[in-house]
């Protein structure tokens, strides 16, 4: 590999993109960037504005890039849900944002967080 950031022939590519990532997941600007990209995607999908992402809202964003599985949306809305009220969080949504791009844990629930894995 010539470099941290591609490739020998200049591609990134999962392992590439996975080392970066592990590399950076204590660094308190990434973790600043990834929370802001949460606060975007959170104010997306919270369709009425009341500062939590209802299970429908979830569930449209899912429909809205392509997976209109609702059994698949309930399962990830359930996984992120980690208080059990019905409803996500800005914390609970970030929470699990990050756990999915950082953990190392191949069995961790936030896998489910956005959309099937193929």
């Amino acid at each position: 590999m010539g470099s941290t950031k591609t490739d020998e022939k200049g591609f990134l590519t999962e392992a590439v993109m996975i080392e970066s990532l592990k590399k950076q997941k204590n660094d308190p600007k990434v973790k600043a960037i990834m929370e802001d990209v949460c606060r975007d995607m959170f104010d997306v999908m919270d369709t009425n504005e009341d500062g939590y992402i209802q299970r429908e809202e979830f569930r449209r964003a899912f429909d809205n890039i392509g997976i209109p599985d609702s059994c698949f949306a309930e399962q990830a809305f359930n996984a992120i849900d980690t208080n059990h009220d019905g409803k996500l969080s800005f914390d609970e949504v970030t929470h699990a944002f990050l756990e999915f791009l950082l953990s190392e844990d191949e069995d961790s629930p936030y896998n489910l967080s956005w959309g099937p894995l193929k």
